[in-house]
């Protein structure tokens, strides 16, 4: 691979660790009532979670409709930062859900079948999308330099 790939990547490491301690700060913000419904469990983390990467997503979404084909270094870094600490805290949100519930949780191609207590739900998993995403970007960088 070339320096520069490497270099810009390392950024992209770096900016996206910024970007996951910045959610997780406004996790904090969260109003959360649902001790009343379910007083068996304490869904402060996995809420506070949902709402962190729900803010990474947001920014994600808006910094690629904005900024998708600048040239720019730093519009780049952005959408790549975004799109890989999104996937991150999405399946740091998806494990910790397991653990707390312990549902049946089968990864599927751009989806999760989750099955809990007799309810069955197929959710989308934006985190793979984000994740294509930036290895479409990657693969797109490396063969352009």
């Amino acid at each position: 691979m070339n320096n520069q790939i490497v270099s810009y990547y390392s950024y992209v490491l770096i900016f996206s660790s910024i970007l996951i301690i910045i959610g997780l700060v406004f996790g904090g913000f969260t109003p959360i009532n649902e001790q009343v419904a379910t007083p068996s469990y304490d869904l402060a983390l996995p809420v506070s979670l949902s709402f962190s990467a729900f803010i990474l997503l947001i920014i994600f979404i808006f910094s690629s409709i904005i900024l998708w084909g600048s040239k720019s270094l730093a519009s780049n870094l952005i959408i790549d930062s975004s799109a890989l600490s999104f996937s991150i805290l999405n399946y740091v949100n998806f494990y910790v859900i397991y653990e707390i519930w312990r549902p049946e949780i089968i990864p599927l191609p751009l989806f999760f079948y989750i099955h809990y207590s007799n309810i069955n739900e197929l959710t989308v998993d934006f985190g793979q999308i984000a994740l294509i995403i930036f290895f479409y970007r990657l693969y797109k960088r490396n063969k352009s330099v």
